[in-house]
């Protein structure tokens, strides 16, 4: 199993700490089982974000990129991922991550750099790869292509306004949402005008034609004609009709401007498909730095939104602006990375045909050769796949794998770039000549991240893989798509059908208790090690402060913080933060975590396990020898019966990855079998100095801890290794070769014996409940008759087993037996023991007997005190019910009270008869 590689752009979360826990525990329980298991850490170079990063550190310090070279800066990034790469190695470390460092991996180190190269070139060669002009995402601020992950698609209501950057890398606010009347007046004709509503004025320059609907009776009679542009002087426009123009929408006119709008693009290019022979050529107004070009000469060069206004003075002066038009609003692209809104832009790039990886990716995942947990999140892998469009691969950036493609800049071959796919500049040298040039764009990070399971598997070595590069991925959901799809489409592909692991598992995302997404600007993205070392509030707010937050966001993060972490955050340790996130399920969407109270479980039970660890020293200490001594009281054959059940089940929960499940059955064998009943079950021994029980339990309490310690070693593996080490007196270390699987434990199972102790505890339980509903002294102590239908046991046994260990809730059972005499039921009070088909007769013993009808004397006064109160209020509530001045609805209101009012009565009387019936049997 790899580690899904973090980005070098910063400290890891705590979504990347469940990563971490879930793995970790998978992993461990692998090895605990005797099985090899490799967890083999990396780094993402992470492209854009990576980019992103540096130049904000750089700005700090008076740097821009465009004022340096291309290696100054690259080199500027690989000192920044070199420095996160330690920070990220130590908080995996602090974690416990059991991570192979021998084999970690960097996604930029020269193996890698080789398997994309290679990868690159085969896929072109096969003609999958291939150099064109489509519609892009493009991001100004980066100057370069997006995927569509990298795109927020934000609804934007009518007259809002958007924060976006600015060329001096301030952030400035544009309004969005709006509808703009331009007015196009018809070619030979000085009455006629086709006015659109338009979102952006600022593309009129690159408009090649108004579309209309071809029922659209408005405009049948301009099929055909023209239009003058209102912004170009003596420019043409066609009128053409598609189907996808919507009548209601608008005017039911737009402009189409295919270098700026995808829908214009599609419009376009099919009016193109069936005119073959029109010379209209589309072109951009805006470049790739979001500044206005092919225009009108005083806005060439200014910025696309400054350019909007000023497009809006000209055609206000030339009386073709008619105002803004009624708008619902609308949904805008902004890049994740930068905050900027998405340019859309026609360009060439370099693009990967999937459709056929796709389509054989699906059926891998139909027929089951992956295999994916949860089940539902294969059907949204599927989905994935259902996307034809080709993957653009090329990004206008500095820090990445350079395109393994060669031209010579300005050679045209039958008006076409002529461009050489190659691994070895010899041969791009020896087709195109001294003069070609390296493509300077770099390929989309999730390309080289693809190949993981490839590169791991030696795939550099040979061109077949023989078997599954993994056996497991385990990632969060929210990256399925772009990495987990894209691995086995690409694996796949390249291995000749080999699938590059045979299962998938997705965790859910981290949300915090308000079940928001962790972002820097909520002030709720926490670094793991805060939690385990604790972090003051003070610091909290120092550190967002010194961020690289705008001023409303820091503001905003400080007043989150201050609700949310007002005593900042206690110290846990790695052990209770993973036990918080564990015992969630972790393949639920999503898994919401409060921090503040992150520590509190997991503590309580990290404490439970060195009280466990200090009272089996007491009995080592007592019992004076070391030799094992061999048990058969029921209660020892009954807790190696649990451990095997335990065991068994554990391995169960994990194999399906159920690791809450896990983790809570290993919680409940340790803090209720052998905490609260087993260790109960041998106090008395331990007290009384009674050595041969002594040693009998620590013998058995030694064989229950050894594996169980090793179990939890995958949740907890700091406190598990180290009571491990202290009460077995082990090497450090020595946990991790301990073998623990279900076949070693088999012929301790005793089913029969299980059942008999759930019996016993639910009568356990029925005591302590009959004493809390009588708020009865805990001294107080029970005598009963366990009364029980017939089961495997004889009542002699679960009367044997019953004796280790209902001393410990005040009760001395007398006898247990199929049918109880009906003179024995006078004296006694009925208890039902819940889940079961029995009951338990209790009656104090003499001793108490005084201290017990005292007890019930004033429940009996309370109760009657009660009723008289209740009594008194249904008689004032029927007096006003029957006052012919109350109102109707306050006579509805009271006849409801007054109806309550009697139902207390009623109970407090049913109670009352049954406590006097109690003092009556227990005063004979």
């Amino acid at each position: 199993m790899v580690l899904p590689p973090p980005n070098v752009t910063g400290k890891l979360h705590l979504g990347h700490a469940l990563t971490v826990a879930v793995e970790d525990a998978i992993c461990r329980h692998q090895r605990n089982q005797g099985n090899r298991a490799e967890w083999i850490p990396g780094f993402d170079h992470a492209g854009i974000a990576t980019q992103v990063v540096v130049e904000k550190m750089l700005a700090k310090r008076g740097k821009r990129r465009q004022n340096m070279s291309r290696e100054e800066f690259v080199q500027e990034c690989h000192s920044w991922s070199e420095k996160c790469s330690a920070e990220i190695r130590q908080q995996l470390c602090r974690m416990g991550a059991s991570l192979d460092w021998n084999q970690s991996y960097y996604t930029l180190d020269p193996k890698f750099s080789s398997a994309v190269t290679k990868a690159f070139c085969i896929l072109e060669k096969d003609g999958l790869i291939t150099r064109g002009k489509r519609m892009v995402h493009w991001c100004p601020t980066l100057s370069s292509t997006l995927s569509t992950q990298e795109v927020n698609r934000i609804d934007v209501p009518s007259n809002s306004y958007i924060s976006v950057p600015s060329a001096d890398g301030k952030k400035r606010k544009i309004k969005f949402g709006q509808m703009h009347l331009i007015r196009y007046k018809v070619v030979d004709s000085d009455s006629e005008f086709v006015e659109v509503g338009t979102t952006r004025p600022e593309t009129l320059f690159a408009d090649v034609a108004i579309a209309v609907h071809p029922n659209d009776d408005r405009y049948s009679k301009l099929h055909g004609k023209y239009v003058w542009s209102p912004v170009t002087a003596g420019r043409k426009l066609l009128v053409i009709t598609d189907s996808a123009v919507s009548i209601e929408k608008g005017t039911g006119a737009v402009k189409i401007t295919p270098s700026h709008d995808p829908l214009d693009f599609d419009i376009w290019n099919r009016w193109k498909s069936q005119n073959s022979t029109s010379e209209i050529e589309e072109f951009s107004c805006i470049d790739e730095n979001g500044k206005m070009t092919n225009c009108a000469e005083n806005i060439l060069g200014i910025d696309r939104f400054e350019a909007r206004e000023r497009v809006i003075e000209m055609l206000s002066s030339s009386d073709d602006y008619k105002g803004l038009i009624k708008h619902e609003g609308a949904q805008v692209n902004i890049c994740s990375r930068t905050g900027d809104v998405i340019e859309p832009r026609l360009t060439e790039q370099w693009f990967l045909d999937c459709k056929d990886m796709f389509i054989r990716s699906a059926e891998a995942l139909k027929t089951g050769q992956i295999e994916v947990f949860p089940e539902y999140q294969s059907h949204r892998l599927i989905e994935w796949f259902e996307n034809q469009e080709p993957w653009c691969l090329s990004r206008q950036l500095w820090w990445g794998h350079r395109i393994p493609a060669y031209h010579i800049p300005g050679l045209l071959f039958f008006r076409q770039e002529k461009w050489i796919v190659t691994a070895d500049e010899k041969e791009a040298r020896q087709q195109l000549g001294d003069q070609f040039v390296q493509d300077q764009d770099v390929l989309d990070t999730w390309f080289s991240s693809s190949l993981v399971p490839l590169v791991k598997n030696g795939w550099l070595e040979g061109e077949q893989i023989q078997i599954p590069s993994l056996n497991v991925m385990e990632t969060g959901w929210d990256i399925s798509g772009f990495w987990v799809a894209r691995m086995i489409a690409l694996n796949l592909k390249l291995s000749n059908g080999e699938s590059p692991f045979g299962k998938v598992v997705l965790h859910g995302l981290v949300r915090d208790n308000e079940g928001r997404k962790m972002s820097k600007s909520l002030g709720n993205v926490i670094d793991p090690l805060d939690v385990l070392d604790g972090i003051s509030y003070e610091k909290m707010v120092e550190r967002v402060k010194e961020s690289a937050l705008e001023q409303h966001e820091i503001e905003n993060a400080v007043t989150d913080l201050t609700k949310m972490f007002p005593k900042g955050i206690a110290r846990c340790g790695p052990d209770a933060l993973r036990f918080a996130l564990l015992k969630y399920d972790v393949l639920a969407t999503d898994i919401p975590l409060d921090v503040s109270n992150v520590s509190l479980d997991g503590l309580h039970f990290c404490n439970k396990l060195w009280n466990l660890a200090a009272y089996y020293d007491q009995l080592a200490e007592k019992s004076e020898v070391i030799k094992d001594v061999d048990s058969d009281r029921l209660i020892d054959v009954w807790i190696m019966a649990r451990l095997s059940s335990t065991v068994a089940a554990v391995d169960g929960h994990m194999n399906k990855f159920s690791l809450h499940l896990a983790l809570s059955t290993l919680h409940k064998f340790i803090t209720s079998d052998i905490c609260d009943i087993y260790l109960e079950s041998t106090k008395k021994a331990l007290w009384s100095n009674d050595i041969g029980r002594i040693r009998q339990a620590r013998s058995t309490l030694q064989r229950v801890l050894q594996p169980t310690l090793v179990q939890l070693n995958a949740f907890m593996p700091f406190v598990s290794e180290y009571l491990y080490e202290r009460i077995f007196s082990r090497e450090p270390g020595s946990i991790l070769f301990d073998v623990v699987k279900p076949s070693l434990f088999i012929f301790h199972r005793n089913e029969e014996l299980e059942e008999a102790m759930k019996l016993i505890t639910a009568v356990m339980a029925s005591v302590r409940s009959t004493r809390q509903k009588l708020q009865l002294s805990p001294k107080l102590i029970f005598s009963g008759i366990l009364e029980m239908k017939p089961s495997d046991m004889t009542p002699s046994d679960i009367k044997r087993l019953a004796d280790e260990v209902t001393q410990t809730c005040g009760l001395e059972l007398q006898k247990v037996c199929r049918e109880v005499d009906e003179d024995v039921k006078k004296d006694f009070i009925a208890c039902p023991v819940p889940g079961h088909d029995a009951k338990l007769w209790l009656r104090i013993d003499s001793e108490s007997k005084e201290a017990f009808i005292d007890s019930l004397k004033k429940q009996l006064e309370k109760i009657i005190t009660r009723q008289e109160q209740f009594e008194a209020k249904v008689v004032s509530y029927e007096s006003i019910c029957a006052n012919p001045n109350t109102k109707p609805l306050n006579a509805l209101k009271t006849k409801r009270k007054a109806e309550n009012a009697r139902k207390v009565v009623e109970n407090a009387k049913e109670e009352a008869t049954r406590i006097e019936h109690l003092i009556s049997s227990q005063s004979k």
